[in-house]
């Protein structure tokens, strides 16, 4: 007798099962899963950081082709372009951490020095206070439970070592981490030709039958991310230079820090200049009441030139993405992620909306 299986309804059981497994299993896996991506994290900084470098290194090797000819000098272009590409990044850095530390250690310091009033003020009426007196004199120390206070001295200790340790762990597990992700970074910027003709490979020998529109896909992700991050770094930097030599020239403190912190702030979208005008609000205050209401004019003022010209002009029409969508993308981003996810999720939109509207234009018209 011939049995006739339905392959409908073989894949539903199959699907079943494998559902029924995942639902039993699902603790076990998700560990796993953890797990797995506790171990890619270094390789996946490494790779985020391998493709913003390679923006300059692109640059870096455009410039040497240029400079030096000859098959001899190509052969230390990747290496000059590798070394010039991080030592541009880690010389900014550098400036930025010289131009922040002083004015950042100065505002503390003047904190501090206005705080301190308050505290002796707090001290001088606690000592005065007749009643916190009184209650002091009826303390004797032999009522106190010395059994209970060398419990609490036993685990407060305890706790406060199990902290030290728990941080210098952390301390140890971020800079293990960020060592890999930097070679790694090295590796894949070295052999970058190497493994995209091995990605291609690939995707010629499993994935051919797709293999148009998962390059146009690709190169369309890689576009937007590209422009977005080249973009807005170079308007964030005229907004923080800006900044600074307007506070310059109206005599305002701090216009070092803040010029960075707005420059910083302006690499995120939308939310960025709220939160670099409200650093600067709160900075100035200290000092000056109204000089703060006039830095929070000029710092609307310069917003709005910002948008309206420098920003078009910089980036331009590059990412392509409506400002109700960059609204969209920034709320959607900072709830999965925060700060991180705002910025990263403008150009996953931008990459998306172009592949929609560019299928939707074909299927008008054809």
């Amino acid at each position: 007798m011939k049995i006739h299986i339905n392959k409908q309804h073989l894949s539903l059981a199959l699907s079943l099962f494998f559902l029924y497994l995942a639902i039993i299993f699902w603790p076990h896996f998700a560990r796993w899963c953890r797990t797995f991506l506790a171990a890619l994290t270094p390789l996946l900084i490494g790779a985020v950081v391998a493709y913003i470098v390679n923006l300059l290194l692109r640059q870096y090797e455009r410039l040497y082709r240029h400079l030096f000819k000859g098959k001899r000098a190509a052969k230390f272009q990747r290496l000059w372009g590798i070394v010039l590409s991080y030592l541009t990044i880690f010389l900014i850095l550098a400036v930025v951490i010289r131009l922040v530390i002083p004015e950042l250690i100065s505002c503390i310091q003047l904190l501090i020095n206005n705080h301190s009033k308050v505290i002796t003020h707090f001290i001088a009426s606690f000592e005065h206070n007749s009643s916190i007196q009184e209650a002091i004199k009826h303390l004797d120390p032999r009522h106190l439970n010395w059994s209970k206070a060398e419990k609490f001295l036993s685990y407060g200790f305890g706790g406060t070592f199990k902290a030290v340790i728990s941080t210098a762990s952390s301390v140890v597990s971020g800079a293990t981490t960020a060592l890999i992700a930097f070679f790694f970074s090295i590796y894949l910027l070295i052999y970058k030709e190497m493994l995209a003709r091995q990605f291609t490979r690939l995707i010629n020998t499993y994935l051919s039958k797709i293999k148009l529109p998962l390059m146009y896909v690709i190169r369309t992700f890689d576009d937007c991310y590209s422009n977005y991050i080249a973009g807005q770094c170079k308007d964030a930097a005229i907004l923080g230079v800006a900044c600074f030599i307007g506070m310059t020239i109206m005599r305002m403190p701090y216009a070092t820090m803040i010029g960075v912190v707005t420059a910083i702030g302006a690499l995120i979208p939308i939310v960025g200049a709220i939160l670099g005008a409200s650093i600067g609000v709160i900075l100035i205050f200290a000092v000056s009441p109204m000089q703060a209401l006039v830095f929070l004019i000029f710092i609307i003022v310069l917003q709005q030139v910002d948008n309206r010209v420098t920003y078009p002009l910089v980036v331009g029409k590059s990412i392509g993405l409506p400002s109700v969508w960059v609204f969209a993308a920034v709320i959607v981003g900072g709830s999965l992620s925060g700060i991180l996810g705002m910025m990263l999720t403008v150009p996953l939109f931008a990459a998306i909306y172009r592949i929609v509207a560019t299928d939707v234009g074909k299927r008008e018209k054809g």
